[in-house]
């Protein structure tokens, strides 16, 4: 790995555990095993690093959900693929990074901002007629208002205000709502294909 890309990935490893705030160039220089003026022979300065390390974790995601759409059997597979990276990332992201942002660097907070409404929005809208032209989902409901209400349960869920983490567990949270999100939208065939993803009892499915 190069050492622009050594130093990146270490730096997005850092925001995303520890929070930007408390990590300086040095410490990513450390972390690296290099000095400090190497950091800076490849970043101008901090901002510019929180910069690049953002675009590097927006575009890890971008392809997450480029793969989970291509990889996907269908989708509501797509769906369960997408919560499940979702899950993961969570667990090794501390939400103090995403505060900062908006906080302390608002011109990085908007590509954020548009990522979530261009991308991601538009991500759940093509599943929404990908999972309608399968026939797993029902027809009848306005796309851009479901699209809309799914992207607000997938902010909400680490948001503390809605879900204190000492009430609820993000993990169980994001499994609810992802259920009740799938079988509130599918057909009677997709609630039966959701079941067996979701490893519900058959005779369960009734009473969701």
């Amino acid at each position: 790995m190069a050492v622009q890309e050594r130093i990146l990935a270490t730096a997005v490893r850092m925001f995303t555990t520890i929070g930007i705030k408390n990590v300086t160039m040095f410490d990513i220089a450390r972390e690296c095993g290099i000095s400090k003026k190497t950091v800076y022979e490849h970043f101008t300065d901090k901002a510019e690093l929180i910069q690049a390390g953002i675009r590097t974790l927006l575009e890890t995601l971008r392809e997450e959900l480029t793969n989970n759409r291509n990889e996907a059997a269908d989708a509501i597979d797509e769906v369960i693929r997408t919560t499940a990276n979702i899950q993961a990332r969570a667990r090794t992201m501390n939400p103090v990074m995403l505060y900062e942002v908006q906080k302390y660097h608002p011109e990085i907070a908007k590509e954020i901002a548009q990522f979530r409404r261009d991308e991601v929005l538009q991500h759940i809208r093509t599943n929404l007629q990908r999972g309608m032209e399968e026939g797993l989902y029902n027809s009848y409901f306005n796309v851009d208002i479901i699209a809309r209400m799914r992207q607000l349960q997938l902010e909400t869920v680490f948001e503390p205000l809605q879900y204190p983490d000492a009430e609820f567990e993000p993990n169980e949270v994001m499994h609810e709502i992802t259920t009740n999100y799938i079988m509130g939208i599918a057909t009677l065939k997709g609630r039966k294909l959701a079941g067996r993803y979701l490893k519900i009892e058959e005779q369960d499915l009734t009473t969701i």
